[in-house]
C-alpha cells in the first residue's frame, strides 16, 4: 500500500511537471528570483545597478530612474524554460 501511494504522488509530480503552463509559470518566478541573487544577478556598474541573470534586464540609476528591456527579460524566461525541460527530461529517466 505504502509503494502504491508513493507511485501515485511521484506520477502527480511528473504530471505537474509536463504541463506546460506550469513550466511557464515556474521559469518566470525562477527569472525573478535569479535577478535579485546578489553577486549572480545584481552587477553594479558606478551609480548603475544591472538586474537579471544571464542576461540585464532591469536597469537602476539613483533617484526615480529605472529602464527595461524587454528582450533581456524573454531571453532569461526561455532561458530558464528550456533549464526546466531539460532536468524534467533528466528526471524522467530515473
Amino acid at each position: 500500500m505504502k509503494n502504491s501511494n508513493k507511485m501515485l504522488r511521484k506520477e502527480a509530480s511528473m504530471n505537474l511537471l509536463n504541463n506546460k503552463k506550469t513550466l511557464w509559470i515556474l521559469s518566470i518566478i525562477a527569472t525573478m528570483i535569479f535577478a535579485f541573487i546578489p553577486n549572480m544577478g545584481i552587477r553594479l556598474d558606478g551609480p548603475y545597478h544591472y538586474f537579471g541573470f544571464p542576461a540585464q534586464w532591469l536597469g537602476y540609476y539613483k533617484g526615480p530612474r529605472l529602464t527595461f528591456d524587454i528582450l533581456g527579460l524573454l531571453f532569461d524566461i526561455l532561458f530558464f524554460y528550456f533549464v526546466l525541460i531539460i532536468l524534467n527530461k533528466i528526471l524522467k529517466k530515473f
